[in-house]
């Protein structure tokens, strides 16, 4: 996209991002105020398949910011996309069978988009189709009016890392079925905090991520106070059992002739992993953790000269509650 970064390549470390990034750039500050010619905010994700995440991404970000403000990069043009994302953009991609380079060729085609929108956003969060952000509802009543509250602050965050819960549905302690016409956490509270997935996803400036958006070319990060980032890859029993089997068979696809083990890390041991998480039991109701988060920030790692940084912490091995207050949030 004209005006966009260039993509990384940097192919050990997992960066998207090709070219040095001239100093000047990185000092390039965000403007405090809101600009007035651009739309409050938007947001993007990129599906192949996953048709109930898809139908609660959408519901959920076309309440936030109105349909017209969402894109979706439908990976294969599905039909199906179209259907359940009527009102929204949709942007069709030719799909690879063989998938080679599957996620460098898409973190890097996500951040050259991304970074276009900010011609036309004030806010733009980038997430894949399993991810939401939700602010604090004892903080404000939507995203919209809580990112407002940075008109005029200073310093001016290029990018916000909302705090990462990842839902752990255990049946024996939260058996009540899912229902389409109830929200999920009303029925699936349950977490783990994983730093991995505090992702810079929330767009004031333009950005290169890394691969899976784990990271940006922002500095500093910031770990927002009272956003969160919730995970779906183990929020129902049955949803998570049936999707994580098929990863198994793409990542064999992805494979080919190579090691098994070069390809799709990521997915390689989640239903295993939740398997184990599936049996805990939280240890008590708390959202902030804030002895986790401090964990994160003091333990954060600068790589690359300095110019992409991970939180440390890793995940937490207790599982915890969300209060009831986040029941109706999403």
């Amino acid at each position: 996209m004209p005006g966009g970064p260039a993509p990384l390549d940097v192919a050990q470390s997992g960066v998207v991002a090709s070219r040095r990034i001239p100093k000047e750039d990185l000092m390039i500050e965000a403007p405090a105020m809101p600009e007035p010619t651009k739309a409050p905010a938007g947001a993007l994700t990129m599906v192949y398949g996953d048709h109930y995440f898809l139908q609660r991404w959408v519901d959920y970000y076309g309440r936030q910011f109105g349909r017209q403000h969402l894109y979706i990069l439908s990976h294969g043009g599905d039909p199906e996309h179209a259907r359940i994302a009527e009102g929204a953009n949709i942007i069709r991609l030719p799909r690879d069978p063989s998938m080679w380079r599957l996620d460098r060729r898409r973190w890097s085609f996500i951040s050259q988009f991304a970074a276009g929108m900010m011609r036309y956003y004030n806010w733009f969060i980038v997430g894949d189709v399993d991810e939401v952000v939700i602010v604090d509802p004892a903080v404000a009543p939507d995203l919209t009016q809580y990112l407002a509250r940075y008109t005029g602050t200073r310093p001016m965050h290029k990018s916000l890392c909302p705090f990462a819960v990842e839902l752990v549905h255990n049946p024996e302690v939260e058996p009540e079925p899912l229902a389409d016409d109830q929200p999920i956490l009303s029925r699936r509270r349950v977490f783990r905090a994983n730093a991995n997935y505090c992702k810079p996803c929330v767009l004031r400036h333009e950005t290169t991520f890394t691969i899976g958006g784990h990271a940006n070319s922002h500095q500093p990060r910031f770990l927002d106070p009272h956003l969160y980032l919730v995970h779906l890859r183990f929020f129902d029993h049955d949803r998570v059992t049936e999707r994580l089997a098929g990863r198994k068979a793409m990542r064999a696809t992805m494979a080919g002739d190579r090691d098994l083990g070069e390809v799709g890390k990521a997915w390689g041991k989640d239903l295993e992993t939740y398997a184990k998480l599936s049996t805990r039991k939280p240890v008590r109701e708390d959202a902030e953790l804030a002895d986790f988060r401090k964990t994160m920030i003091e333990g954060q790692q600068h790589l690359h000269g300095g110019k992409v940084t991970f939180f440390g912490g890793g995940r937490t091995k207790e599982l915890y509650r969300l209060p009831e207050r986040f029941a109706s949030v999403f």
